[in-house]
């Protein structure tokens, strides 16, 4: 593991994939923030996620990119045809019993000279305990480390792994909620029982950043792998 020092994710990614003329897989994009990235810096993009709905603010977003509604675990491509998978803090969404198979699906569309990418977010940090009254996801991020684990003992080799810290902004526990609702609005009715504690811990962990602006610190763990000989 490494120091826990201060890096944006976008730092992380570009000094170990460069992207330039890749065709490269967002599984699980969401609304399309790392596909933004991804096309800027002149990947040939392609986004999956199971939720039509941010499958279209995507597309809204990106009308180039090539978007599909579907799952990890069973990816609607072929054989060999990516050069790189990013998983950027979806992983532990799946459930527990898909991750295993997911990564073998992104192993099957990796070129043999492809690489896997995952991005998670650790159960700690300040981030963390501020959403803790809404959601414990401790079981679901330590499922998708063990699902990293066994792959790179199989299918994957284990080129690098980083821990760092990265800056959520936090410039309102209303921002930081509807947020959460975005992503999944089955949250709504647990997000109003429990916005005093979320509220209480915001005032007792946030801070500012370097720019003076406020956030919550989430501590990060990135994992590099590549195909092993088929």
């Amino acid at each position: 593991m490494s120091e826990r020092v201060v890096r944006r994710n976008s730092e992380v990614l570009a000094q170990y994939l460069d992207v330039r003329g890749r065709r490269v897989l967002d599984a699980g994009c969401g609304d399309g923030n790392l596909l933004v990235w991804l096309v800027r810096h002149g990947a040939e993009a392609v986004g999956l996620d199971p939720e039509p709905g941010r499958v279209a603010l995507a597309a809204a977003r990106l009308p180039q990119a090539w978007l599909v509604v579907g799952r990890g675990e069973l990816l609607p491509f072929a054989r060999a045809s990516f050069d790189f998978v990013i998983y950027f803090n979806s992983l532990h969404h799946l459930r527990p019993e898909a991750m295993d198979q997911a990564l073998a699906e992104a192993f099957r569309v990796l070129r043999p000279t492809g690489r896997l990418a995952v991005f998670e977010p650790l159960a700690e940090g300040a981030y963390f305990e501020v959403m803790l009254p809404v959601e414990d996801e401790s079981r679901m991020r330590a499922a998708a480390y063990g699902a990293i684990l066994r792959a790179s003992e199989g299918r994957f080799a284990l080129i690098t792994e980083k821990t760092y810290i990265t800056w959520q902004p936090a410039q309102s526990v209303d921002e930081l909620l509807a947020d959460l609702v975005r992503v999944d609005p089955r949250r709504a009715e647990r997000i109003q029982r429990a916005r005093a504690d979320v509220e209480e811990r915001y005032r007792r962990l946030v801070e500012r950043d370097s720019n003076g602006r406020l956030v919550l610190s989430q501590p990060m763990r990135f994992d590099l792998l590549a195909p092993r000989a088929r």
